[in-house]
């Protein structure tokens, strides 16, 4: 299986995007659908706004929602999997969360040695329908023990939350709840001590 005729986009927001449909895709095992949203401010309707609709399944008692934004790139790739076959999608879902581990494995290495490390998790996330795929026999969702800025940035966000995805994976709440303050690379310290510490036990 490759990305051969699948419209990926060039633009690095609309490929994580499309990483996170294929994501909640191989999550729940089921083909995303195109939806139309609007929004209400001040009295005025605001929209469409296209979402990437994921019915609930046995294992996930509730309906997702990604954001898409208005019609663009992202928008005509959910389109083009709403259009082939379970299979298909399935495959191809398969495919990017092998993507995603090699992205994440090879943020892991180039971490330590980078000071921008918020612009290297965004880059590496965008070019990962690009790295060569992890070739391990069973896969698991990293992510589920990822740093928090890498989970949020992936996670299945409501359409009215999309503004806060970019925030939310440069800063974090400080203590007193009141500031947003930059910790990627305190958090992925973190999390690399831990898995150190999980490798010797």
């Amino acid at each position: 299986m490759s990305w051969w005729g699948a419209p990926l986009p060039a633009d690095p927001v609309e490929r994580i995007r499309c990483l996170r449909v294929l994501r909640e895709a191989y999550r729940r095992q089921v083909k995303p659908k195109l939806r139309e949203t609007y929004r209400k401010v001040g009295g005025r309707t605001y929209g469409p706004y296209y979402v990437a609709y994921f019915k609930r399944t046995p294992g996930r008692r509730h309906p997702r929602l990604i954001y898409l934004g208005k019609s663009n790139p992202s928008v005509e790739f959910v389109e083009w999997l709403a259009e082939q076959s379970r299979r298909t999608v399935l495959d191809l879902a398969r495919l990017a969360v092998r993507h995603l581990r090699a992205a994440l494995e090879r943020i892991v290495r180039e971490a330590p040695r980078v000071e921008n490390v918020r612009g290297l998790v965004a880059r590496t996330l965008a070019l990962a329908f690009d790295l060569e795929p992890a070739g391990l026999p069973q896969l698991r969702d990293l992510l589920d023990r990822a740093p928090k800025f890498t989970r949020v940035i992936l996670g299945p966000w409501e359409a009215w939350f999309a503004e806060r995805v970019l925030r939310r994976l440069l800063y974090r709440r400080s203590r007193d709840g009141k500031h947003w303050v930059p910790d990627a690379r305190l958090e992925l310290e973190r999390w690399l001590r831990d898995d150190s510490n999980r490798d010797v036990g």
